[in-house]
């Protein structure tokens, strides 16, 4: 009877699947703008979402394509280690993504995560790229969505104000840097305070080296773990080059210095005539106004020794767990797929600003990015190598280059390889967690685990009421020892703000409307997961059939009174989420400077030397 009851499941899943899907690999028709919130019946994935954006992008989207399926949506650290972290509590996602990716920090994930190298997904991408996510045992765990592209931005206006031609080589770029500065405008600036950057240029500048048969033999043993030092042969040309780019360009101890906004504003400006950027920059920072821009390769030798550095959007994976259930195999390979097919790609390259990965997918690119297209046809588009150890070292190592305390090449690479060679920081155990929160939510109970969150941010806070999405809590909160860096897990940190301010109740009723009715926007609600937690209140809602309606507030079970004042923080994306619903009650004077959601629980735990606060039962959910 159990196998009978257990077949009719598979085949009820089954036709539910096929009722709604065409195509390849079970696609159904574009996904409408919003998603009626789900009900708890269905079968539960979770999906761990690298940032924001795509909580935005693709939550509503999947929610819409798959209604059978009860997504549980969290916001995850940007780092395989933070699944790491969770695979050691039994508790991998279905789903996995991750922005900052490479091999070498996947590998200890690899018996936990499904095989992707013969399925049809697996099939639909351009071989060349493919290659950076295979193994040597010819396994494949993580695929590549659309790509960043990361490259030099140049003001063509001014260039043509100077009557300097555009490069077309490296001695062509030297020749009109010489040019810039000579004419008292800065020639190449990038924000080289940022690890990312010093990575990126580093790597940018060395592409052929990198894309050698030597080049190519390093990085996959580096990526597999089969050697911990950089070559010589590959990376003393890279650094030699590096020093080369640095004279030449006149890079020095300012530039390391340089935040995020400093070479972008003098860009702006009409300041300076380069910097490194992506193809997002091209759209937001477009000169002095109505200046033609344009975003060219990281130069070599020669013209064919051009390349542009790209890095994907995100990189997905599934875990092994349920996936011996071909039923359910299935499903998430559908899932997996919709999110990086075409109509999947679309919903995070609209700025036509990103290149595809796979041979089904076209994406249009901006007029200003046109003379990308060659370089695409001949998939002259490097992946960057990611490991989170080149990130912190290449910053490391670019830094002392700039300041001027290594003057060789062979000194930075000697330096590179000594930290390559020792311990990361951060595994000393400094905290216990005493009692488990889980992070599902249930109609009765909301999420506990955010509910603990939001309860200790209320009480380092000193405010009377606290308001915050729950998918930022990024797991469950697991009983036992934490080091630093595994507190820094349980709450997602990157896309979170915290707003102080004082409201009256009215005007919370409204903040709660407002959240409960967005739609296309970060902080959008699209399904349970993705409700927010009330901390010192209570909120009774509805589900309605486009989203959720708010009935009452409550106060320890009476009524949120409405001409009173109260002392509120609000927990959330800062730039779309916050400044939409402040604007909605009218309220400008918000303080954003207070800790974070992992701050606080650094100081709660290791500062303090206590405990998390206990959850509440925050919600009915009708």
């Amino acid at each position: 009877m159990k196998r009978i009851v257990g077949l009719l499941l598979v085949l009820v899943m089954a036709a539910a699947l096929l009722a709604g899907c065409a195509g390849q690999g079970g696609q159904v028709e574009k996904a409408a703008e919003t998603a009626a919130p789900q009900s708890e019946a269905g079968e539960r994935v979770v999906v761990a979402c690298w940032g924001n954006q795509m909580l935005d992008g693709y939550a509503p989207y999947l929610c819409e394509l798959f209604p059978e399926v009860e997504f549980e949506f969290v916001l995850s650290t940007n780092s395989t280690d933070y699944y790491r972290f969770r695979q050691e509590h039994d508790d991998m996602p279905d789903i996995l993504t991750v922005r900052r990716f490479a091999l070498k920090d996947a590998v200890l994930l690899k018996d936990y995560l499904y095989d992707l190298s013969n399925t049809e997904l697996a099939a639909s991408y351009f071989g060349s790229y493919l290659d950076s996510y295979t193994y040597d045992d010819g396994s494949v765990n993580w695929l590549p969505t659309c790509a960043e592209v990361d490259s030099i931005i140049i003001n063509k206006t001014l260039f043509d104000e100077y009557n300097v031609p555009v490069p077309t080589d490296y001695a062509s770029f030297v020749s009109a840097c010489e040019t810039f500065e000579a004419a008292g405008i800065r020639s190449f600036v990038s924000d080289f305070a940022a690890d990312y950057t010093c990575m990126e240029v580093l790597q940018g500048a060395a592409i052929p080296m990198l894309q050698s048969m030597e080049g190519r033999k390093w990085r996959q043993q580096y990526e597999s773990g089969a050697t911990h030092e950089l070559s010589e042969e590959v990376w003393l040309p890279v650094f030699e080059n590096f020093f080369d780019f640095k004279e030449k360009v006149g890079l020095g101890a300012e530039d390391a210095t340089y935040p995020n906004r400093t070479p972008k504003d003098l860009f702006s400006a009409g300041e300076a005539a380069m910097f490194r950027g992506t193809g997002a920059d091209v759209i937001t920072y477009p000169g002095r106004g109505s200046d033609e821009v344009l975003l060219v390769p990281y130069f070599g030798q020669t013209e064919q020794d051009n390349w542009y550095l790209t890095y994907p959007t995100f990189q997905i994976a599934a875990s092994n767990k349920g996936m011996d259930d071909p039923a359910r195999e299935e499903l998430i390979l559908d899932i997996m797929t919709a999110m990086v097919d075409q109509q999947g790609q679309d919903h995070i390259s609209y700025g036509k600003n990103m290149v595809p990965y796979k041979k089904d997918v076209t994406l249009e690119l901006m007029p200003e990015m046109d003379n990308l297209k060659p370089y695409v046809e001949q998939n002259k588009l490097y992946i960057r190598l990611a490991s989170n150890e080149m990130f912190r070292i290449s910053r490391d190592v670019v830094q002392v280059i700039l300041n001027g305390e290594v003057n060789t090449a062979k000194e930075a690479l000697d330096a590179f390889n000594a930290e390559l060679a020792s311990e990361e920081p951060g595994t000393e155990i400094v905290a216990h967690i005493d009692t488990a929160y889980s992070n599902e939510f249930t109609p009765e109970h909301g999420n506990q685990a955010a509910s603990a969150v939001a309860n200790t941010m209320r009480s380092i806070y000193g405010v009377d009421l606290a308001f915050m999405q729950a998918c930022y809590v990024a797991s469950d909160i697991y009983a036992g020892d934490y080091s630093l860096k595994d507190l820094g897990y349980l709450a997602k940190n990157d896309g979170g703000w915290p707003g102080q301010m004082e409201l009256t109740g009215e005007q919370i009723y409204t903040l709660v409307e407002t959240t409960l009715s967005l739609t296309n926007n970060r902080g959008a609600v699209c399904n349970d997961s993705t409700l927010y937690v009330s901390s010192g209140f209570e909120m009774d809602i509805s589900r309605t059939e486009g989203g959720y309606q708010l009935n009452a507030l409550t106060v320890d079970g009476v009524e949120l009174d409405r001409g009173a004042t109260y002392s509120f923080l609000i927990y959330g994306e800062r730039d779309w989420y916050m400044t939409k619903v402040m604007d909605e009650i009218g309220v400008s004077d918000v303080d954003t400077t207070g800790p974070k959601a992992e701050a606080c629980l650094v100081q709660r735990l290791v500062e303090e030397g206590g405990q998390i606060e206990e959850p509440t039962d925050y919600i009915t959910l009708r």
